[in-house]
C-alpha cells in the first residue's frame, strides 16, 4: 500500500449524496478553491466542493496521443462535437487570445509544472492592486501556502541536459546584455522551487508521496505520485475535516437568496448525460450555500459564472470580464541545435521534471528602456510531453522548412548535419540520440502584457478577445533576445501552432476577470481586496460571496502564478473568517491518510443497501408530459387538464442499475436528476437517491410494472414525493404500438406529506429513447462490467417478451405460486342444512354483525361455480369488500344459499337449474322474515323459474336484484356460437367423462366427507394449451391463468380483468371448481331458446305465469361489457314487465365497464355497484 502512487482516500462522492444545503459551497477545486475548502472545513463548517471535471489520480493520467486526444475538449470553435467540458485538457479558442487549462479535481495543479515562485515586491506594489495589499505584502500567506505545498528544488546532484543548456543560455544573455550596456550583470540562472517530492515521504496533509521519477509528464498528468497537487494537499485536508466533494458539476450561475445565502445552479455532467446535453444545461441541479459561496473555478470559470449570474439578475460591477491578462506567456522551441537536450519525455528517456530551472530577468533593466516591473520576465526550461512528440516534430519541421532551405545557401555543411538529424528523428523516432527532436530545447516565457483581454458570453459560452499580445513590443523584444540564443546553439526558432500562424498567444496562466479593485469600488474592479464581490459600481459587497482564485489578480505577474493564487486565497479566507467570527484550526495535524482512511469529521451518511450490488452500468432517460395541479380524477383527465393549462413537466434521470441479491434475478435502479415543472416549483426540483424497481407485480391481472419513487426537493425548501408507474399487461400481446406505449408512458402522482398535489402522464419520445439507448455507460471498467450489462438486457428483453407473446405462454397452475398469501375468510354465524321438497339437502349460511331489527334479511343466490367450492362468490376474502361484508356492515343479516349443484356429487351430476328452484323455496321457508333477494346468473334464472311456475310465492319476497339475467337469456357472439350445438359438450364427455374441472386444487369435503378432485392428465394439459387461445373481445383480457381460461370456455368470459384484484384472479380455483356436463347442457339449451326452460321441456310463457311476478320490485343489473349474457337479456325483461305491470316496480342499472361476475367480485364493486343495490333495497324499506 505504501508504494502505490495514489495511496490517499478517494475524495469524490456520487452526486446522489449531495445535500440540499451546506454552510459553505466551494465552486472549483484548484489552488484557491482548495484553500477555501480546507480552511472552512477546519473552521467546523459543512462544505460542499463542486468540480466540473473528473477525479484523476496518479496512475490514471493519459499516456499516449490517442488517450490525450480523447481527453481534449475544444470550445469557442464552430465544431461543437469536440466541446466536452468534462475532459481533462481544455483549449479555449478566442479572438487574438487563446487559453489552455485543465478540468479535473485539482484544476490546473493536475497538469502544471508545479513551479512555486513569489511575485516580486515591485509587481505587488503596482497601482493595479488594492491599497490593502500594496501596503501589507503577502509574505504571511505565501508562508502558509508553502507549508502546505512544500516546494523544493530539483537536486543539483542529478544534472540534466536541459538544465545545463538553460544555464548556458543564461550566460549568453548576460554577456550580450553586458556588451550592449557596458554593465556587469551576472548570470540570472537558478533552480526553480517545485511542488514535487524528490524523496518518498509523507506530505503536510499526511499523504504518502513517492519520489519523482523524472519522467517529464507533468503537463499531461504525473503518474508517479510525486506531485503535491491540490488533491493530495488542500482537498485531502478538506476531505479529512468533513468536506464533501462532487465531480461532474458545471456551475452555471449563482442566485442570491431572499433571506440569507446563495443558491448555486449547476449542470450535472454524469456519464452518458452528454446524450441529453440541451436538457442537462436547461434543467439544472441546485445546492444552497447558507453562509459562504467561494468561487474558485479559475479566471475563466469564475468570470463565466459571474457573467451568467449577472444575466440571471445578480447585480455586479461593470468591470466584470475586463482587464484580464495572459501573464505574457510565450512558448518557444529551439529546434535541432548542436547538442542533445533530452527535453522530450519518453518510456526510457528521463528528462527530469518539466521545469527545473529559470533565467530570472525580472530585475534586469533592458537596454534603451525605462526601469520598472513591466519590463521583467523569466525564461524556464521545458519538456515536450511524450504523447505530443510526433505532433511537435511535424509542427517544427513545417515552421522551420523555409529557414532550412535558405540555410543551404550560406552554410551547406551545417545544414547537411541538421538534415541528417531531422532524418534520424523521422526514420528512427524522436528519442534517437543525435536526432532533431533530441536536440530541441523548450522555453516557457512569462512576462507582462497590457491586461487588455476581455471575456464575454457568446451563445451562452465564454468568448476571449485580445489584441494579439504576441505582436507587442515587449514580447518581440524578449523573442529577439531568445532567438539570438537559439541561433548561438545552432537551432531554429519554433512556436506553438497559433503563434506561428498569426502571432496569437495561447496562455496557460490566464489571470483576472473579477479583478480586485484598486480604489475599493466596483468602478475599478469586480471584487474588493478580500475577494468579496461588488453589488455594482459602489463599495457594497455581497456578504459571503467570495472569489478566491486567479480571477481576482488584477495584473500580469511575470511568473508562474500558483504561489500568488494560493497566498491570495489564504488571505481572503482568513479575512472573511475573521470578519465572521470563525476560528480556523491550522494546528491540528491529520495523521496518516491512506487509501482506506476514514475522515476524522464526517457529515456524510453511507446509505448503501447490502442487498443491492451495482452492475457497473447506468443510463439516462428523459420523459416529458403534462401534470394537473391539483390532480384530476384519473391520470388521463389530469393529463388533459395539464395540457389545457400548458402545465408541462419534464424528468431527466440518470439511473444506476443495481441487482438485488435476494429473491432471484431482480433489478433495482438508483435515480439521480431533476424534475422540472413550473406548477410545482420555480426551478428544477432535485432528485437524489430516487428509486426505480424493474418488473415488480402490477396492480392489474398478469401485469408487471416499473415503479418510480422519487423524493423531490424544491428550491423553495419543500419536499415532495413523485410516484410513477409504467404498467405492462397482456394488452401488449402481438402489438408493437401497445408495447411501446406500455414501456414509455409513466403515470405520475405527486404528493406532499401524504396529501395529493398533482397527477399527470409523462412519455418518452422516440428521439429521447434513441438517446437513452446511447447513454448506457459503465461506471467502472467496461470490459469487466460487460457481462452484467448483457445479463440485464437479456432480463429486460425476456420480461417484455413474456407480454408480447403472452397468449403463447400458458401458466401451469401451481398453488405454491398463486396462493403464497393466506386469506382469512369471515366465518358464518351459523350454518344450517335444509331440505328441499324433493328431499335434496342444501346449505344455508347466516352472516351478521350487529343486525338492525328494522331491516329485512337478504338472501344471496349464487350462480354455478362447481362442486364444494371453498368460498361463495359473495364472501370472497380476496376483495377489498365483498358483498356480504358490505351489507352486514350496514346492519343487514345475510343468508347465503349453496344450491344443489355445489353440495353433493350424486345430486350435482344429475341436477338442472330448474331443479334448483326448490332449493330457493326451501330457503325462503326457513327464513322467518320476508327477505330481499340478490341473485346472480343461474341463481337468478332458478329464481325466475320458481316464480313462474308457482314454486316460489311472490308474497315471500320483499324485492329482487337480478344480476346479468332473469327470464330472457341472450348469448353474446362467442357464447352463441358454443350454444348453437351441444357437440362440444358431447365430445368432451366422450374424451374425459361427464365432469369438467375448472380447478385442480384439493376440493372441499362434501357433507358425506368425500372430495371430488380430478387429476390433470395429458388431455387436460393439452386442453389448457388450446384454451389459452380462447377468443376475447380486447387484448387487455389476455391472461395466463388456465383456471380463468376454463371458466371462459365453460361459461364465457366472466369479467373485465381490469376490475379484478390480482389476488382474486390468482385464486379463481378457490371459488370455481368445476361442473357437470348435464348442467352445462341445460344452460346451453335454455340460453339457445332464449327463455326459461325445463330440461328438454318448455315452460309455458303465458300471462298466467308472468302474473306470479306481479308486485315483486326488481332491480335488473348488467355489466355493459357482459360476455356471458348480453345486457339485452335484462333489458328485454325490464321492458316486458314494465309493459305488463306498469313502470313503477322496476329499475335497471347498466354498470359501465363491467362484465358478468365482476359486478359482484370486482375490486371496486363496493364503490361502483353495491351502493345501487343498497339504494334499491332501502327504497323498498322506506315504502
Amino acid at each position: 500500500m505504501e508504494s502505490r502512487p495514489d495511496n490517499y482516500p478517494r475524495l469524490a462522492l456520487p452526486i446522489s449524496e449531495l445535500k440540499p444545503a451546506y454552510d459553505v459551497v466551494v465552486i472549483g477545486s484548484g489552488y484557491g478553491a482548495g484553500v477555501a475548502a480546507s480552511r472552512m472545513a477546519r473552521a467546523g463548517k459543512s462544505v460542499a466542493v463542486l468540480e466540473l471535471g473528473a477525479e484523476w489520480r496518479a496512475g490514471s493520467f493519459p499516456r499516449t496521443l490517442p488517450q490525450c486526444l480523447r481527453q481534449l475538449g475544444i470550445s469557442g470553435s464552430r465544431r461543437r462535437w469536440i466541446e466536452d467540458k468534462t475532459r481533462l485538457f481544455q483549449l479555449k479558442l478566442g479572438e487574438g487570445q487563446h487559453a489552455f487549462c485543465a478540468h479535473g479535481l485539482g484544476g490546473g495543479s493536475l497538469i502544471n509544472a508545479g513551479v512555486f515562485l513569489k511575485a516580486t515586491p515591485e509587481v505587488i506594489g503596482m497601482s493595479a492592486w488594492p491599497e490593502e495589499i500594496r501596503e501589507d505584502p503577502l509574505d504571511e500567506y505565501y508562508a502558509r501556502a508553502s507549508s502546505m505545498l512544500q516546494p523544493s528544488k530539483y537536486p543539483e546532484t542529478h544534472s540534466l541536459n536541459k538544465t545545463r543548456h538553460l544555464e548556458e543560455c543564461s550566460q549568453i544573455l548576460a554577456r550580450e546584455y553586458n556588451s550592449r550596456s557596458h554593465g556587469k550583470v551576472k548570470s540570472n540562472f537558478s533552480h526553480t522551487p517545485l511542488t514535487t517530492t524528490f524523496q518518498a515521504s509523507r506530505n503536510s496533509t499526511g499523504v504518502m508521496m513517492q519520489a519523482n521519477q523524472g519522467s517529464g509528464h507533468e503537463s499531461t498528468g504525473l503518474n508517479d505520485g510525486s506531485k503535491n497537487s491540490v488533491p493530495v494537499t488542500y482537498l485531502a485536508d478538506a476531505w479529512n475535516w468533513g468536506a464533501e466533494i462532487f465531480c461532474g458539476c458545471e456551475v452555471r450561475y449563482v442566485e442570491k437568496n431572499v433571506k440569507q445565502g446563495y443558491t448555486v445552479y449547476f449542470s450535472w455532467k454524469g456519464k452518458g448525460r452528454d446524450c441529453f446535453r440541451e436538457d442537462t444545461e436547461a434543467h439544472l441541479v441546485w445546492v444552497t450555500a447558507k453562509e459562504f459561496c467561494f468561487l474558485g473555478a479559475g479566471a475563466l470559470g469564475t468570470t463565466e459564472i459571474l457573467l451568467r449570474s449577472r444575466d440571471h439578475g445578480l447585480g455586479l460591477s461593470p468591470m466584470l470580464g475586463r482587464n484580464m491578462s495572459g501573464n505574457g506567456d510565450l512558448l518557444v522551441f529551439g529546434y535541432n541545435g548542436r547538442k542533445d537536450i533530452n527535453g522530450i519525455a519518453g518510456p526510457s528517456s528521463k528528462p527530469g521534471p518539466t521545469i527545473t530551472s529559470m533565467i530570472d530577468n525580472r530585475q534586469v533593466k533592458p537596454s534603451g528602456s525605462e526601469s520598472g516591473p513591466l519590463a521583467g520576465y523569466i525564461i524556464e526550461d521545458g519538456c515536450i510531453p511524450e504523447p505530443f512528440a510526433p505532433v511537435i516534430q511535424a509542427l517544427l519541421i513545417a515552421q522551420t522548412l523555409r529557414h532550412e532551405l535558405f540555410s543551404v545557401l550560406y552554410s551547406p555543411r551545417t545544414q547537411f548535419c541538421r538534415t541528417i538529424s531531422a532524418l534520424k528523428s523521422l526514420l528512427r523516432g524522436p528519442y534517437v540520440s543525435g536526432g532533431a527532436i533530441q536536440r530541441t530545447s523548450t522555453y516557457l516565457i512569462m512576462s507582462h502584457d497590457s491586461n487588455e483581454i476581455t471575456l464575454t458570453l457568446k451563445n451562452d459560452g465564454p468568448y476571449l478577445q485580445g489584441i494579439g499580445e504576441g505582436r507587442s513590443k515587449n514580447i518581440l523584444r524578449i523573442k529577439d533576445s531568445l532567438e539570438r540564443v537559439i541561433k548561438h546553439a545552432g537551432g531554429s526558432m519554433g512556436f506553438s501552432y497559433f503563434y506561428g500562424l498569426s502571432q496569437e498567444e495561447v496562455s496557460v496562466h490566464v489571470l483576472g476577470g473579477a479583478n480586485m479593485s484598486r480604489d475599493g469600488t466596483g468602478r475599478e474592479g469586480a471584487t474588493n481586496h478580500r475577494g468579496q464581490v461588488y453589488t455594482g459600481q459602489g463599495s457594497e459587497v455581497y456578504p459571503g460571496l467570495v472569489c478566491c482564485d486567479a480571477s481576482v489578480i488584477p495584473t500580469s505577474l511575470g511568473v508562474n502564478p500558483l504561489a500568488t493564487i494560493t497566498a491570495l486565497a489564504e488571505r481572503s479566507v482568513a479575512l472573511v473568517a475573521e470578519e465572521s467570527g470563525l476560528e480556523i484550526d491550522l494546528e491540528t495535524p491529520n495523521g496518516v491518510l491512506n487509501v482506506d482512511s476514514r475522515p476524522r469529521v464526517s457529515h456524510f451518511k453511507d446509505n448503501l443497501d447490502d442487498e443491492l450490488v451495482s452492475t457497473g452500468w447506468q443510463f439516462t432517460e428523459a420523459l416529458e408530459g403534462y401534470i394537473s395541479v391539483p390532480s384530476g380524477p384519473n391520470f388521463e383527465v389530469s393529463e388533459r387538464e395539464g395540457k389545457g393549462s400548458s402545465s408541462a413537466i419534464r424528468m431527466l434521470l440518470t439511473v444506476e442499475i443495481q441487482r438485488k441479491m435476494q429473491g432471484g434475478l431482480r433489478y433495482h435502479g438508483v435515480c439521480t436528476g431533476t424534475v422540472s415543472c413550473r406548477a410545482l416549483s420555480r426551478r428544477a426540483m432535485r432528485v437524489m437517491r430516487g428509486e426505480v424497481d424493474f418488473f415488480v407485480p402490477g396492480d392489474g391481472i398478469d401485469s408487471t410494472a416499473l415503479r418510480y419513487r422519487l423524493p423531490l426537493q424544491t428550491v423553495e425548501g419543500e419536499e415532495l414525493m413523485l410516484v410513477g408507474t409504467k404498467t405492462i399487461d397482456p394488452s401488449s400481446a402481438f402489438s408493437v404500438s401497445r408495447l411501446w406505449k406500455a414501456t414509455t408512458v409513466v403515470n405520475v402522482h405527486v404528493s406532499s406529506k401524504g396529501e395529493s398535489v398533482g397527477a399527470g402522464v409523462l412519455r418518452i419520445p422516440l428521439s429521447s429513447f434513441q438517446r437513452q439507448i446511447r447513454s448506457f455507460r459503465s461506471t467502472g471498467s467496461t470490459a469487466a462490467a460487460l457481462p452484467a450489462l448483457l445479463m440485464f438486457l437479456l432480463y429486460f428483453i425476456f420480461q417484455i417478451s413474456l407480454f408480447f407473446f403472452h397468449p403463447l405462454i400458458p401458466r401451469w397452475f401451481t398453488p405454491a405460486k398463486s396462493h403464497s398469501r393466506v386469506f382469512e375468510a369471515k366465518q358464518p354465524l351459523s350454518t344450517r342444512e335444509i331440505s328441499a321438497s324433493d328431499g335434496v339437502t342444501v346449505k344455508l349460511e347466516l352472516y351478521s354483525q350487529k343486525p338492525d331489527e328494522n331491516k329485512p334479511p337478504i338472501l344471496f343466490l349464487p350462480g354455478v361455480t362447481g362442486l364444494n367450492p371453498q368460498h361463495s362468490i359473495y364472501t370472497l376474502p380476496f376483495q377489498r369488500t365483498n358483498m356480504v361484508e358490505y351489507f352486514t356492515s350496514h346492519g343487514y343479516s345475510c343468508y347465503v344459499l349453496t344450491p344443489r349443484w355445489s353440495i353433493n356429487e350424486n345430486t350435482a351430476k344429475d341436477c338442472t337449474v330448474f331443479d334448483s328452484r326448490l332449493d330457493i323455496a326451501a330457503a325462503l321457508q326457513h327464513i322467518s322474515q320476508k327477505p330481499y333477494i340478490i341473485a346472480h346468473c343461474q341463481g337468478s334464472v332458478a329464481l325466475a323459474m320458481g316464480l313462474l311456475d308457482g314454486s316460489i310465492k311472490s308474497s315471500q319476497i320483499l324485492g329482487i336484484t337480478a344480476n346479468s339475467v332473469f327470464i330472457t337469456q341472450i348469448f353474446p357472439f362467442w357464447n352463441a356460437v358454443k350454444a348453437s350445438s351441444t357437440l362440444l359438450i358431447r365430445l368432451y364427455e366422450f374424451l374425459d367423462g361427464p365432469y369438467f374441472p375448472v380447478s385442480f386444487l384439493p376440493a372441499s369435503k362434501d357433507r358425506n366427507g368425500k372430495k371430488k378432485q380430478k387429476k390433470k392428465d395429458i388431455l387436460q394439459h393439452a386442453l389448457d394449451i388450446i384454451l389459452s387461445f380462447y377468443p376475447v373481445p380486447h387484448a387487455r383480457e389476455f391472461c395466463t391463468s388456465s383456471t380463468c381460461h376454463r371458466t371462459s370456455f365453460a361459461f364465457g368470459l366472466l369479467w373485465n380483468h381490469r376490475n379484478l384484484s390480482p389476488e382474486l384472479h390468482n385464486n379463481i380455483g378457490r371459488f370455481f371448481t368445476g361442473t357437470y356436463t348435464k348442467l352445462l347442457s341445460h344452460v346451453v339449451r335454455t340460453g339457445s331458446r332464449g327463455g326459461c326452460l325445463e330440461y328438454k321441456q318448455a315452460l309455458p310463457g303465458t300471462k298466467l305465469d308472468l302474473e306470479h311476478l306481479r308486485g315483486v320490485p326488481i332491480l335488473f343489473m348488467s355489466g355493459s361489457e357482459n360476455q356471458v349474457f348480453s345486457p339485452e337479456s335484462t333489458l328485454r325483461d325490464y321492458e316486458m314487465l314494465r309493459r305488463e305491470f306498469g313502470e313503477g316496480m322496476y329499475r335497471r342499472f347498466l354498470v359501465e365497464g363491467y362484465g358478468h361476475l365482476d359486478t359482484i367480485v370486482g375490486d371496486r364493486a363496493g364503490e361502483d355497484v353495491f351502493w345501487r343495490v343498497r339504494g334499491h333495497l332501502e327504497g323498498l324499506i322506506s315504502k
